[in-house]
């Protein structure tokens, strides 16, 4: 059951009067490391858009003010609250005249704005600064009007230390020494752009530049000097995505040069500041790690952000789903472009996870205006589901149109802001549709369709029924037109099935029953949908299914239908299919069946699979069969020889743990200092332990959390003491210590620390996170600390009955597929059967379950 989005009662949030329009930003400043300081004059050129404009109010928080003018004049700021600086305008400006304020400030930003220097806990943490604007952080930096509505053109002039590179918006026009100590840059960009995207990155970079081919942009990457290599690996596709973005998207990208810079303790995966993007430095892909791992969804979407979010950008941030959904489908375009589509729908059924796994937790409408603040809406509800929309939008409208109507729509709207309405104007004159139900279902409303597929034949009639039933518990009734194929002598047969009801009936009538029946071939569409499918059907369709995603989906639902034919159909498709994604997925779906012993086998036989991305799945496959030795054995050897792939051995030290074979609690340890690509070896042993029911290991994981550890392993050190504790003697104790997490420097470890502890559902945790909400300066923590603490108050099931009932319930699931598996071996024929001429009587069928989508979290960075 979902819980609301945001508390009753929050107000809806709408767009603020904007009475002049801003121009120009100038900032004369310079950045004072020490005193972690930015102090200077901020100047704005607006143009008025009323007559008898009196006042202006800039958004200032946090500032000391020298002094401001307006046209020229002295102005008073004494009634500057904190917040909003009022302007006053003597004599009042007629409309549509220009003119100039000025503001002599300094700030030391508790957002926006971050100095970093070396401590205890991290001493090569290097010196640098950085911006991060959005979503109304800038306000913390200079005096603007900070809206996304609002866009002008920027110039940074910036005095920082001799000997550091300094990044910002635009053309780089200048770069003079003041002094033997002091540096003046000067950065200016000619193309309106919102306040959120001006960035300031300061630090020790190495610059590398190449040049895109086609289009002869310039391309900057501002690396750490320890990281020059991985920098180099993980970026090196940029200049292909701009050219080929450019010509995709129809229009060329807008600037002439484009940077990427690498900074430390980033807030985000990445930011797409105008024409100078920031990204993590955990997104640095070192050596061993890009055996199968890289961050091009990463690169992809920061760089379409240049086109969707900058050049075209959202009106108001309830509209955010225009720079984030489109970001995140050109992940998407890329992969489909650079690799396959098979590698592209992969991608995109991860993001339908993890939008579904959200959806069981809250559904909202992806345009949302009932929000407490911004950041609030930054979900997969607005990435994962707005792109996925789009894509639906594609092959609904087709692929010329689609295409056409984006180079329209970033033609008409370039420097300007937008709303759904125009994108939807924009494909309805270019479709010739009427795209008003399709937006209002898809975008308007909250959820998705939950859909229950079955399909019948009928020989005598050579008809077939395909039934699709809408089970959402909401009166409303989606429309939309699913694809099916179907196999019938060897060829595939493709129908275009209108569903428009409750209840759906289809008759088809086709030449021969097929032997395959492909619901939603291709993988469109965003809904939770249960195949109910008989397993003839299913298995056929995970051996030869037109498109990879459609074998993987049938993976899927397979499972729930736990013979041994299911087996043997997905060993089969474990070892021989021809894209290593549904390999991987064959392999995850056979720890759904455990804990049979043919399944088991499938999986030690994988053990060496070629692709590294499959082994990573039967490591974490094998996690699935409890207390079975020979999934403990071949992973304690398997954590003994070690893997060319860092996450196969991460999720070998995980699925360890899973087994709950008490060799974990000596084996894992250890591999807690070992250094890997984002601590992830380190974070599957620790993950382990949490999951390895032994009381051993909660010495070792409150040991691993220190200050000194990686934020990865902190923040999965909380999560898995919680998951270890939860309905024990132990859980005072772990409360105690995750409460601890609660003031972590880093964010993301806050946040860990406010799931850990609903995990624990103690209500002793309140006055912690009620402190700590005090204090929470990030959105994202704040809001499931928030979360936490309301989900407490609301009073839940004691620990101690949530942690039995959690264990009978795996012991119960164990037993059942433990007699299905001996009940299929009882049926099983003789492996040399006499022959005979009495007919044996048909075997009776057990039911078939539907198979639902698992989804899985998301574990990548992003923003």
């Amino acid at each position: 059951m979902t819980t609301p989005f945001v508390p009753a009662g929050t107000p809806a949030r709408y767009l603020v009067d904007r009475p002049a329009a801003v121009e120009h930003i100038k900032l004369e400043i310079s950045l004072d490391f020490a005193n972690k300081r930015i102090s200077g004059v901020a100047s704005l050129r607006l143009r008025a858009r009323q007559d008898g404009l009196e006042a202006v109010t800039l958004n200032a928080v946090n500032m000391t003010l020298s002094s401001a003018t307006a046209a020229g004049k002295p102005v008073a700021t004494e009634g500057y609250d904190g917040q909003t600086l009022r302007i006053p305008l003597d004599p009042p400006v007629r409309r549509g005249d220009v003119f100039e304020i000025k503001v002599d400030y300094s700030a030391q930003p508790t957002k926006g704005l971050f100095f970093l220097q070396p401590d205890a806990n991290d001493p090569r943490r290097p010196t640098q600064c950085w911006t991060q604007g959005q979503d109304e952080d800038a306000r913390y930096v200079f005096p603007c009007i900070d809206t996304p509505a609002e866009k002008a053109t920027t110039e940074v002039i910036c005095t920082v230390p001799k000997g550091k590179q300094f990044l910002s918006n635009g053309d780089l026009l200048e770069t003079r020494d003041l002094n033997k100590t002091q540096t003046l840059w000067h950065y200016k960009l000619s193309a309106p752009h919102a306040s959120y995207l001006v960035t300031l990155v300061c630090g020790d970079f190495v610059v590398l530049r190449e040049q895109a081919t086609e289009t002869k942009v310039d391309v900057y990457h501002y690396a750490p000097p320890d990281r020059v290599a991985d920098t180099q690996r993980s970026l090196a596709s940029t200049p292909r995505m701009i050219d080929v973005f450019s010509k995709v998207i129809g229009i060329p990208y807008p600037h002439k040069r484009y940077s990427q810079v690498v900074v430390s303790d980033f807030v985000f995966g990445g930011m797409e500041n105008t024409t100078a993007t920031t990204l993590t430095d955990h997104a640095l892909v070192d050596e061993e790690a890009a055996l199968d791992h890289d961050v091009e969804y990463l690169v992809a979407h920061e760089l379409a952000h240049q086109w969707w979010g900058d050049l075209v950008t959202c009106r108001e941030w309830s509209e955010a789903w225009l720079n984030e959904g489109f970001a995140t489908y050109f992940e998407y375009i890329w992969l489909e472009r650079d690799r396959s589509r098979d590698e592209a729908d992969w991608h995109a059924l991860e993001q339908l996870d993890h939008y579904l796994h959200e959806a069981g937790d809250y559904q909202r409408p992806i345009v949302c205006r009932q929000y407490r603040a911004p950041i609030e809406i930054f979900d997969a509800h607005l990435y994962e589901k707005g792109g996925r929309v789009l894509h639906m939008l594609r092959q609904l409208v087709g692929d010329e149109t689609f295409f056409a109507a984006l180079r329209a729509y970033g033609n008409e709207f370039a420097g300007k802001t937008v709303e759904t309405r125009d994108l939807v104007r924009t494909f309805e004159a270019l479709s010739g549709r009427s795209l008003d139900r399709f937006f209002d279902q898809w975008v308007g409303r909250p959820g998705h369709p939950e859909l229950e597929v079955s399909w019948s034949w009928d020989d005598d009639r050579q008809l077939g029924v395909l039934k699709v039933v809408q089970t959402q518990s909401e009166d409303f009734v989606y429309e939309f037109i699913v694809p099916v194929a179907f196999e019938v002598n060897g060829r595939l047969h493709h129908e275009r099935v209108l569903i428009n009801e409750k209840h759906n009936s289809r008759e088809l009538r086709l030449e021969k029953k097929p032997t395959m029946v492909v619901f939603d071939a291709g993988g469109v569409l965003v809904a939770d949908t249960k195949l109910n499918l008989p397993a003839p059907l299913l298995t056929r369709q995970v051996a030869a299914g037109p498109a990879a995603i459609d074998r993987i989906v049938a993976a899927r639902a397979l499972t729930n239908t736990p013979e041994a034919q299911v087996v043997v159909a997905l060993a089969a498709a474990l070892n021989n299919d021809v894209f290593w994604g549904v390999r991987a997925m064959a392999a995850r779906q056979l720890a759904q069946l455990a804990p049979r012993q043919d399944a088991l086998q499938a999986l030690l036989k994988a053990r060496t699979a070629s692709h590294p991305k499959v082994r990573r799945e039967v490591a974490a496959a094998l996690g699935a069969f409890r207390a079975m030795a020979p999934a403990a054995d071949a992973l304690v050897s398997w954590i003994a020889a070690g893997d060319a792939s860092v996450f196969a051995l991460a999720n070998a030290a995980r699925s360890l743990g899973q087994t709950r074979d008490p060799r974990a609690a000596t084996v894992l340890p250890p591999l807690i200092g070992r250094a890997s690509f984002q601590s992830v070896v380190a974070v599957g042993a620790v993950a382990g332990l949490g999951a390895s029911g032994l009381d051993e290991a909660i010495a070792p994981l409150i040991a691993a959390y220190v200050p000194t550890a990686p934020s990865h392993v902190r923040r999965m050190c909380l999560r898995a003491l919680a998951a270890l504790a939860e309905g024990t003697p132990a859980a005072r104790r772990a409360r105690e210590h995750i409460e601890h997490g609660l003031t972590d420097r880093d964010f993301t470890v806050r946040y860990a620390a406010a799931m850990g502890l609903g995990i624990l559902n103690d209500r002793k945790a309140e006055p912690a996170l009620e402190a700590a909400m005090r204090h929470e300066s990030d959105g994202r923590a704040w809001r499931i600390m928030d979360r936490t603490l309301r989900r407490l108050r609301e009073g839940q099931t004691s620990d101690e009955a949530v942690g039995h009932l959690k264990t009978e319930m795996e012991k119960l699931r164990d037993q059942v597929q433990i007699l299905r598996e001996r009940l299929d071996t009882l049926q099983a024929p003789a492996a040399t059967p006499k022959p005979s001429t009495t007919p044996k009587a048909p075997r009776p069928r057990r039911p078939r379950p539907a198979a639902r989508r698992t989804p899985k979290p998301r574990s990548k960075p992003r923003r």
